[in-house]
């Protein structure tokens, strides 16, 4: 699958906004147990790997590196499979043959980062509107996912007209925002 979106970092106080504009199609809290070599190479490769947890499920999940257009929406090609339970370390032949990309490292489970979602479907667009947590820290996200990128656009025009985003504002996936966390607590 592929999975084409726009992310902007929120303040507390912009994601209080945004959460209280919308009824909400659905809330729940996933738990992202992320996974790396010692030396970082799936996040030197902007690889993720990660076990997600929902709803007492556990699914096996990497991103791989697909494109980013001008207009800032990402591209990244997400592939899942189902698991029995959060495993403490995966093999890299298990991962090259899950993913299809070669020479991947064994890696070992760093942690885990807590999303609270909510959930709101469009025609083309959903928003995700996320708050989460992980070593101590927490932060907002907006993703905007989409089939049809002028939804998506339209989608975050009308929270604009409520909410002052700052759209041109860099911002690191959570992967990497775990991963300088991870760096700062295990020196």
């Amino acid at each position: 699958m592929i999975e084409n979106e726009f992310k902007i970092m929120l303040s507390q106080e912009q994601y209080a906004a945004i959460h209280g504009l919308y009824s909400w199609d659905s809330e729940a809290e996933q738990v992202n147990w992320y996974y790396d070599s010692d030396s970082s190479e799936l996040s030197g490769r902007h690889i993720t790997c990660r076990v997600r947890t929902l709803g007492g499920r556990f699914y096996l999940q990497v991103k791989l590196p697909a494109h980013e257009n001008s207009s800032g929406a990402v591209s990244r090609i997400e592939l899942e499979r189902e698991l029995t339970s959060i495993p403490e370390f995966i093999s890299g032949q298990e991962l090259s043959g899950f993913s299809g990309a070669a020479g991947l490292p064994d890696v070992k489970l760093l942690g885990s980062l807590s999303t609270y979602r909510s959930v709101k479907h469009f025609g083309g667009a959903e928003i995700d509107l996320d708050k989460s947590e992980y070593f101590g820290k927490t932060d907002y996200e907006l993703e905007v996912e989409y089939t049809d990128e002028t939804s998506a656009q339209a989608v975050i025009s009308e929270i604009e007209q409520h909410v002052s985003l700052d759209r041109k504002a860099p911002v690191t996936g959570k992967i990497r925002r775990f991963l300088a966390e991870y760096q700062k607590n295990h020196r």
